[in-house]
């Protein structure tokens, strides 16, 4: 376990922040030149002259002029100048790669890669391949679907890199992913962190003991969990391996990795982050919770510019004891901004729910959704409950009084068999929120 990079990682905080605005400065130089999206931008924000641009880079506070962009706006921009929209500052033909958001909320968000612009998104991977003391005795297996999605595939190319045998599980069902990861004693395994679990549940099934396998380490992404203290627990106990927390989007690329003290940096080297406030859109302070926004420097092709990701995160307090000199964040992604909903007066996140449920080992699943009845928010948990380990009546019970004593929210929960519910290869889905309308019936209760 070290340093990717370490002349970087270790850089005195205003030696960075001299190297970011000297970025940030020759990207302000080349996109107005040669990228009709952000050259209007900046003319409507007054910011068109290379004058006024070199001015706000030698400021500290300068990258407070710039406009935000947001993802609503690019995916208009792309409706009306298909496929790629203006945000391109090279002729199109010389892109060598295509991904696009998940498309999970609405319509999908192409975006394309040249070389060089690649090879950046892959040398991202380095850092938490570092952190996680990957080397080229390592085999890492991609328990990964490979869609259209970035995900994984620049974490490909950087497993090579470093000299590791990488085993792609693209076109297999988890069965086969479970039986090849064994097969070839993978040390390695990336995926997301609700599938971790649920492979470690078909080995259960299967009696095989995943604590013996080779696996040591485990890097997830695509989705918070690993950073949320009792999912991380419990893919490391099922597992008997390390959990890393991968950070990043499609149209962003991978902006963040967990160090060997547990840590999510973010890489600041690469980009000029800011932590703001939802609403007021102003920094907020170290323990604060704020929106990460974000502008990548090796993007030439296609970047962003003051991105809002969405994504909540809280600036870590103090140094880390790795010795980075990168911010951290405390948590990791908390959750998305758009996510955070209103029950009965309380705000709630979702990995909140999570982080209740799975800390209690008789859960083994569950989904979450949102009712009005009579009138007011319901927030409504069907629990698979492990009977092994509790009467499902009772960890009801247990779950609905920890719900009101830590979140002052009382939760109406159904407790089912084990296998009830719906299993994902993708993106866990365990939250419907469907406040306005009376839900599904929820499935039959377990005796008990």
């Amino acid at each position: 376990m070290g340093f990717f990079n370490p002349a970087l990682e270790t850089c005195p905080r205003p030696a960075l922040q001299a190297l970011q605005a000297r970025r940030l400065a020759r990207l302000l130089t080349d996109v107005p030149e040669h990228n009709p999206f952000y050259r209007s931008k900046l003319r409507a924000a007054g910011l068109g002259s290379p004058a006024t641009l070199a001015r706000l880079c030698r400021d500290p506070r300068g990258v407070q002029a710039l406009p935000f962009t947001t993802k609503a706006e690019l995916l208009d921009d792309q409706a009306k100048h298909p496929p790629w929209g203006t945000n391109l500052s090279v002729p199109p033909e010389v892109l060598v790669r295509q991904h696009q958001t998940s498309g999970t909320t609405g319509t999908p968000l192409r975006w394309g890669d040249t070389r060089e612009s690649w090879a950046w998104l892959a040398s991202l991977w380095g850092y938490q391949y570092e952190a996680a003391g990957v080397t080229a005795r390592d085999t890492i297996y991609m328990a990964f679907s490979f869609g259209h999605f970035l995900g994984y595939w620049t974490a490909l190319d950087a497993g090579m890199q470093a000299g590791a045998l990488v085993l792609t599980g693209g076109g297999q069902s988890s069965v086969q992913r479970l039986e090849a990861m064994l097969e070839h004693r993978a040390t390695i395994l990336l995926c997301n962190p609700g599938y971790a679990l649920r492979l470690a549940e078909i080995a259960a099934h299967r009696g095989v003991r995943l604590q013996e396998s080779a696996v040591r380490a485990i890097i997830c992404g695509g989705e918070p969990g690993a950073s949320i203290p009792a999912t991380r627990a419990r893919i490391e106990s099922r597992w008997n391996a390390r959990c890393y927390d991968r950070i990043g989007a499609t149209e962003v690329g991978h902006t963040g990795f967990t160090c060997e003290a547990g840590q999510v940096h973010l890489i600041e080297s690469e980009y000029l982050f800011e932590v703001l406030h939802p609403q007021r859109l102003t920094p907020v302070k170290a323990g604060e919770e704020g929106e990460l926004v974000a502008t990548n420097f090796g993007r030439r092709a296609m970047p962003v510019i003051r991105y809002r990701t969405g994504d909540l995160v809280r600036l870590g307090e103090g140094p880390c004891r790795c010795g980075r000199s990168f911010v951290h964040l405390d948590g990791g992604i908390l959750g998305r901004a758009d996510d955070m909903i209103v029950v009965r007066g309380v705000n709630l996140f979702p990995s909140a729910i999570e982080n209740l449920l799975l800390g209690d080992p008789a859960v083994l699943e569950f989904q979450a959704s949102l009712a009005r009845v009579r009138e007011m928010g319901e927030l409504r948990l069907t629990v698979e409950v492990d009977p092994t380990r509790g009467q499902p009546r009772e960890v009801a019970a247990r779950l609905a009084n920890l719900f009101h004593r830590q979140l002052g929210l009382r939760a109406d929960i159904h407790p089912v068999s084990p296998g009830t519910l719906t299993r994902s290869e993708g993106k866990t889905r365990r939250f419907t929120w469907t406040e306005g309308r009376e839900p599904n019936e929820a499935p039959r209760e377990v005796d008990g």
